[in-house]
């Protein structure tokens, strides 16, 4: 286990809180009410690439949880800076002036600059369904019935970094 794991499963867990808030449900041709679904997602993303002048700090699968949290607290620091409540960053209309500050997974990178997302999305997919773990693409995202445990986590960031690279 790598020491990373417990602030990845809480950033994960995050992910899923905002989709569970916003998804739709819906898997495949199977019908399934919004709340039975985790998905991974990020709270900015887009239909194709948007390259900013400043790219994003990137968390990647063997990133610390040290490292992770100073990412964080730098994003953290620049709202502060900017009187940024969580009440204004919870508005639709929120326009983040710390965007270029925010970390980001390798994975919702490339949701927000590759065109290939899509492809190597089913990857990731498939190669997590060949390891036994149930998973599904909804939306445009990462998306499992409950988050997998922990060892099984472990394999869904070998099938990420086989699907997008390690970034």
């Amino acid at each position: 286990m790598t020491a990373h794991r417990p602030l990845g499963i809480a950033a994960l867990a995050l992910g899923l809180v905002l989709v569970a808030a916003c998804g739709s449900g819906t898997k495949g041709d199977t019908t399934a009410k919004k709340d039975d679904v985790a998905s991974i997602a990020t709270g900015t993303a887009s239909a194709g690439p948007s390259p900013s002048a400043e790219e994003r700090p990137l968390i990647r699968t063997d990133t610390s949880s040290e490292e992770q949290q100073r990412l964080w607290d730098g994003y953290t620091r620049c709202l502060e800076q900017h009187g940024i409540t969580k009440q204004m960053q919870d508005t639709a209309d929120f326009d983040n002036p710390c965007e270029n500050k925010q970390p980001e997974q390798v994975w919702a990178r490339a949701k927000r600059t590759d065109p290939a997302y899509n492809d190597k999305l089913r990857d990731w997919v498939t190669c997590i369904r060949a390891a036994g773990i149930d998973a599904w693409e909804e939306n445009g995202f990462l998306a499992f019935k409950s988050l997998p445990p922990e060892n099984q986590m472990k394999k869904v960031d070998e099938c990420q970094d086989k699907a997008f690279g390690k970034g």
